[in-house]
């Protein structure tokens, strides 16, 4: 476990968590059983082979600098960097400020498809916001505290009034015209 080198990120707590957890659900599928436990900050995250993480890593990844700059202090996330045919991790293990930014956009955009294809249901939508949130925390691997509630529920919020906002923007079509 050592010999592995990690790339460190900075992260809102629930996203870190849940991308940990999302990692480990798909590192163990094949398993009967998934470890238990939950995910401790700095535990090394493999992330899966062919994602959209990954790619952003091969496209990105590069030598360090001369002068390099510490990995930040205050991460909260370890993503094991993954062995590519043209980079090798002990030498390619550098990803540059925006390259970075890159990186936390692609799990951000993952975890909001994900909380809105889960959540957005019609059985979901006759149910207390609160309850489902929290279920939806406790089954994504989330600490269920009033932080990541809130971080939450204000996601789902706004992805809520945009697609309300653009379903009310689209114009009937000729065809369903409704003649009085």
């Amino acid at each position: 476990m050592s010999d592995r080198i990690c790339l460190y990120l900075v992260l809102p707590n629930y996203l870190a968590q849940w991308y940990a957890h999302e990692c480990r659900e798909i590192e163990f599928r094949d398993e009967c059983i998934v470890p238990s436990g939950d995910y401790k900050p700095l535990d090394p995250v493999t992330i899966p082979r062919g994602s959209q993480e990954s790619r952003i890593l091969q496209m990105f990844l590069k030598k360090k600098p001369a002068q390099f700059v510490k990995e930040p202090e205050d991460a909260n996330i370890a993503l094991v960097i993954p062995y590519f045919h043209d980079k090798d991790p002990q030498y390619y293990n550098y990803l540059g400020k925006h390259g970075r930014e890159k990186l936390t956009d692609a799990i951000r955009n993952r975890f909001q498809v994900n909380l809105w294809e889960e959540l957005h249901t019609f059985k979901n939508a006759l149910s207390r916001q609160d309850n489902t949130i929290f279920a939806y925390m406790e089954a994504h691997g989330i600490e269920c505290n009033e932080t990541n509630w809130n971080a939450i529920a204000k996601i789902y919020q706004r992805q809520r009034m945009a697609y309300y906002k653009q379903k009310s923007r689209k114009k009937p079509s000729k065809n369903s015209s409704t003649k009085w």
